[in-house]
């Protein structure tokens, strides 16, 4: 063999070893994005999971404090309904207004006259008879 046959052959295994390598090279360079990107859509996943968990958190603990306004809210409307009726029952007493448990009497009174009126009127009719 010649020289430069023997140069060729060298030159020739040299490139094919070089191509064999950058191939080698490349589809371990893709193993490796494919890998990363399968960790970050991994991330992604995660810190989605982590925003929505976190969403919901936030979420509950309006949602406690808004019902404890409301409870304190109705409490303190309760409180003043009672005091605005107490002050009324105040006024109104102090203007000689009768109250409901008066006029219920005031009731039961005139319904026992009327019940009286009506027996003498029966017994008069009788009596003229």
């Amino acid at each position: 063999m010649t020289r430069k046959n023997r140069k060729n052959r060298t030159t020739r295994t040299s490139r094919t070893t070089r191509a064999t390598k950058l191939q080698k090279f490349v589809r371990a360079a893709e193993g490796v994005r494919q890998n990363a990107v399968g960790a970050f859509d991994a991330l992604v996943k995660q810190s989605r999971a982590a925003a929505l968990d976190k969403a919901h958190e936030v979420r509950d603990v309006a949602v406690a404090r808004a019902e404890e306004a409301k409870a304190k809210t109705v409490e303190a409307v309760n409180q003043l309904e009672k005091m605005f009726e107490t002050r009324v029952s105040r006024a109104i007493s102090k203007l000689g207004v009768p109250t409901t448990k008066d006029v219920r009497a005031l009731s039961r009174q005139v319904a026992q006259l009327q019940a009286s009126v009506d027996r003498l009127n029966r017994s008069r009719s009788r009596a003229a008879a």
